[in-house]
């Protein structure tokens, strides 16, 4: 529908185009007949014609993207590769080393390094590797050998059909860029350049957007990632305090437990006088009852 409202709008530019020629059409005084044709009137009719094309180009694009055309099908798949490891080592600072040497053989690069120690017991790293796809098989297997494998794992998106359409975008785009700047060379008026201009900066921009994304696709085909987790094999125990840590630590510990006997007796000994009139009259009772039991019958 939108499509068929803006090649209305552009046969009725174009008509009004002609019509402003009729315009300018007028008879010498010799009576000849002249014909000028105005600059605005030919300039109009040309973005009317940018504007046919626009329409054809985004046809063009709707056929590229079916799945029946195979004539843009590139012949590799483009694929997006992540790979994730994880492993048991003897030694977190001799892997490390051994693994920024198997990175650099393969032409790779550290992307973040996380080296975390959870209460000087239990201590990782993390590492996050990029490497060109073709050495990512060959860094997987090298650094399997390092350890214990825990878990291994690969994802992989095809991307082929973003790309091809990206291509055809940029390829269609450019076309209509080349024909705004033809425009603007042969246009007179200020106010059909400004809206020459104003539509040359759309397509610009709508090229710069399209580029970026593609080249963002191309690069992440072209090199993989690899997330590696390392985990020491055997938690490190802490060491031995020295004696007179130790020493000091008891006695700390001792004092305060003093400390808080002594409290506790005396939170007791406030406890008991605050009842000593109920504890009085039960010591009395129990007295008089005893008395009562021992007292021989008649």
């Amino acid at each position: 529908m939108a499509k068929s409202i803006r090649s209305g709008l552009a046969v009725l530019v174009a008509v009004a185009g002609l019509a402003s020629c009729a315009a300018a059409n007028k008879f010498s005084p010799d009576g000849s007949f002249q014909t000028e044709a105005p600059m605005e009137s030919t300039a109009v009719a040309e973005s009317a014609t940018i504007l046919a094309d626009q329409d054809t180009a985004a046809e063009a694009d709707s056929r590229a993207q079916t799945p029946t055309d195979t004539a843009v099908t590139p012949d590799q798949p483009q694929l997006i590769k992540r790979a994730q490891l994880s492993l048991i080592v003897d030694s977190i600072d001799d892997s490390l080393k051994r693994v920024s040497q198997l990175i650099r053989a393969q032409q790779g690069d550290i992307l973040d390094l996380q080296d975390n120690q959870i209460e000087a017991i239990q201590r990782t790293a993390s590492i996050r590797i990029r490497v060109p796809q073709a050495n990512l098989d060959p860094l997987l297997a090298s650094l399997s050998e390092l350890g214990s494998v825990q878990q291994q794992g690969l994802r992989a998106e095809d991307v082929s059909t973003q790309i091809v359409d990206a291509q055809a975008r940029l390829r269609n785009l450019r076309k209509s860029e080349e024909s705004l700047l033809k425009i603007m060379e042969r246009s007179g008026e200020i106010s059909h350049v400004l809206e020459v201009s104003r539509e040359l900066s759309s397509v610009r921009e709508r090229i710069e957007q399209i580029d970026a994304r593609m080249q963002n696709l191309q690069t992440q085909v072209r090199y993989s990632t690899v997330d590696l987790t390392l985990a020491a094999a055997v938690a490190a125990q802490p060491d031995g305090r020295p004696l007179g840590e130790t020493v000091g630590a008891t006695w700390r510990d001792a004092t305060r437990s003093v400390g808080e006997l002594t409290v506790n007796l005396m939170q007791i000994g406030l406890w008991l006088l605050a009842y000593s009139p109920y504890l009085l009259v039960l010591a009395i009772a129990s007295a008089l009852g005893y008395r009562t039991l021992r007292r021989p019958s008649p």
